[in-house]
């Protein structure tokens, strides 16, 4: 038996395989599906939560200096 391992996405319900191993086309095989779990397959709890560790990464307040006066400023231009 050999093993071969490649990446790739199963197109209503077909999966092609890599031009590298056309060796194999036609051969009878045992196939083992090992899904990737991906953000589009997440729960919407888990996107936000996602969604928050990719915002801790980034400077988005970093250049207020008062919050407070910030904050007020936002609410003012509701009004």
């Amino acid at each position: 038996m050999v093993a071969l391992e490649f990446s790739g996405t199963i197109e209503q319900g077909v999966i092609h395989l890599p031009r590298e191993y056309s060796e194999y086309d036609n051969a009878q095989v045992r196939i083992i599906v090992l899904v990737e779990k991906t953000v589009e397959k997440l729960s919407q709890k888990e996107k936000l939560l996602a969604l928050f560790d990719q915002m801790k990464q980034l400077p988005m307040f970093s250049k207020i200096d008062d919050p407070t006066a910030w904050q007020k400023q936002m609410r003012d231009e509701w009004e």
